[in-house]
């Protein structure tokens, strides 16, 4: 039996606790219930089999998450897959109910989605059976979505700062370092943490998901320096995620979020193995900025439901290199090293999706005949159109071996390199090679297709069938879509050092002393100037001299 190669991951922060309910309501409706065949994936990596008090065998998430009060609406902290915590009964007062005023907050109404998964109505063994469901409109925070089933120790509340409150915004850096330093929470999570890895036997290291804008993103560096200090040998794949629509924007707020990720990407260079910035906003600094257009989705960018979702079938794609069965020598670790050489920490991630082909048409046709970049940006002020990439992890799924090329099509030219490849993973590095001047690209390659069923909001346009096949020439009209080919990677390139030097222009406009919650929250102004010394010198390992 392959070991599991486990990983334990941290959502840190509302938006990132957004993308990470969508990624796992990915992974679990790809679960196979009724096959005897091994899933491609390993699931092990990132999931964890245990037993509740009555001998129930359970299979959650190794994950640990942090959000403010508040944003759990309806779900217990403790979770709801174990024992429920009984309803309080007014028999059980100690005094008469004439001498004593019982007043309860109202319970919190659940949208349908969630009324039909507590009823157990969904098939979870038939993507035919997906029912459809509109939430745009219903959800509100993250567990509104809500499929998995988290473990008790998962959920931890900071009960300091409630969410969606003005008069306690989290929204300063020091405010999550700070919040660290504190017994109380740094002794309980990692706790929790050493708890995870002790259940580990081949671990190889931590993803973490964190708001990069907020006080989460100090709370996330020092999660990560931490991880670094306890579990030196294991690597640290950050991901900080950026909103695409601010909705506190003012010339302050816009300030603090530019000081807050200057100080956290240059805590990720010191103390992570990589980062890898995410976003669906172009600039994602003061502004936003424009979305970015994918051909074939039309999602509102205002919404985080939505704009959280691509993000989720990213990490869920870019992620397969080292979480498939058939390649268990293949390790974040590596990939982290070799995407972080000559000091180059940062790196941009993309994603296609769905990866454009016809219902009956074939790999090699559909690359001979493709315009445009295979993949779109979803790190701010990256173009990884235009700018040099020295080395890259692409994954592609949903594409298997039996439409490689047409079988119409004999092998009578001895000259074309494309007709000697055997497999998908072939056929793309070959192509990547030709599209690609001097990059390294490390090709993957599963024939199992991202899962899009619900609650997976409806961001697909009219031209895409249901398994994700896209038709130009009969539009469809309206459709589910329950599973989509997908193309994702993460890449080492020069337009990474474009989005430090927007950031640091950014910064640079700013006086540290114009923002006095910085120093009372114990920054000190020699510290911010290192700070900003150490991203500089970040930058400077993106300019094409020092490539080797």
């Amino acid at each position: 039996m392959a070991s599991a190669r486990e990983i334990i991951t941290f959502q840190l922060g509302h938006y990132s606790n957004y993308v990470g309910t969508h990624w796992w309501n990915i992974q679990e409706s790809g679960f196979d219930y009724t096959s005897s065949a091994p899933s491609e994936i390993n699931h092990d990596v990132l999931y964890r089999e245990g037993l509740t008090s009555k001998e129930y065998v359970t299979y959650t998430p190794r994950l640990l998450l942090v959000d403010l009060n508040g944003s759990l609406r309806h779900l217990p902290k403790e979770g709801d897959l174990y024992d429920k915590v009984p309803e309080p009964s007014h028999s059980h007062a100690l005094w008469s109910h004439e001498k004593v005023e019982i007043i309860q907050s109202p319970k919190e109404s659940k949208n349908e989605f969630l009324e039909d998964l507590d009823d157990d109505k969904m098939d979870l063994g038939d993507a035919k059976a997906d029912k459809a469901y509109n939430l745009d409109n219903e959800v509100t925070v993250w567990s509104d979505f809500l499929r998995t089933r988290y473990h008790p120790r998962t959920v931890t509340l900071i009960k300091e700062y409630h969410h969606a409150n003005e008069a306690t915004s989290f929204d300063v850096f020091n405010y999550g370092v700070n919040l660290w330093k504190t017994p109380e929470f740094e002794d309980d999570f990692c706790d929790k943490i050493s708890a995870y890895a002790e259940e580990c036997d081949n671990m190889q290291g931590f993803h973490i998901l964190m708001d990069g804008t907020d006080g989460f993103g100090g709370l996330g560096s020092s999660v990560v320096q931490y991880l670094q200090d306890e579990y030196p040998r294991k690597s640290v794949l950050a991901f900080p995620a950026i909103q695409s629509n601010f909705t506190d924007s003012s010339p302050t707020n816009d300030s603090l979020r530019v000081i807050n990720l200057t100080l956290l990407f240059s805590k990720l260079a010191e103390h992570s193995s990589l980062f890898v910035p995410l976003s669906v906003a172009s600039l994602g600094w003061r502004k936003p900025g424009p979305p970015r257009e994918f051909r074939y989705l039309r999602y509102n960018n205002s919404l985080p439901y939505h704009s959280s979702s691509i993000l989720a079938m990213a990490l869920d794609t870019l992620t397969l290199r080292y979480r498939l069965r058939a390649s268990p020598h293949f390790l974040m670790g590596e990939m982290c090293h070799d995407l972080s050489r000559l000091g180059r920490r940062a790196a941009a991630a993309s994603l296609g999706v769905p990866f454009a082909m016809h219902s009956d048409a074939f790999l090699l046709e559909t690359l001979e005949n493709w315009e445009g970049p295979l993949w779109q940006s979803l790190t701010p002020n990256c173009s990884l159109e235009e700018d040099r990439i020295w080395m890259q992890s692409v994954v592609l799924r949903g594409i298997p071996q039996s439409r490689l090329r047409s079988p119409e099509r004999k092998v009578c030219d001895n000259s074309n390199p494309a007709y000697s490849c055997k497999t998908v993973q072939e056929m793309l590095a070959l192509f990547l090679s030709c599209c690609s001047y001097a990059t390294l690209s490390h090709v993957t390659t599963a024939e199992f297709s991202c899962r899009v069923a619900p609650p997976v909001p409806k961001i697909f346009s009219d031209v895409v069938g249901p398994y994700g096949s896209v038709e130009m020439m009969k539009p469809l009209g309206k459709t589910d879509v329950h599973s989509v080919p997908a193309i994702a990677g993460i890449h080492s390139s020069s337009s990474v050092g474009s989005m430090l030097e927007s950031l640091l222009t950014e910064v640079d406009k700013l006086k540290i002393r114009k923002f006095p919650q910085y120093s009372a929250a114990g920054l000190e102004e020699d510290e911010y100037r290192e700070t900003i010394e150490q991203l500089l010198q970040l930058r400077e390992c993106y300019h094409e001299e020092f490539d080797v």
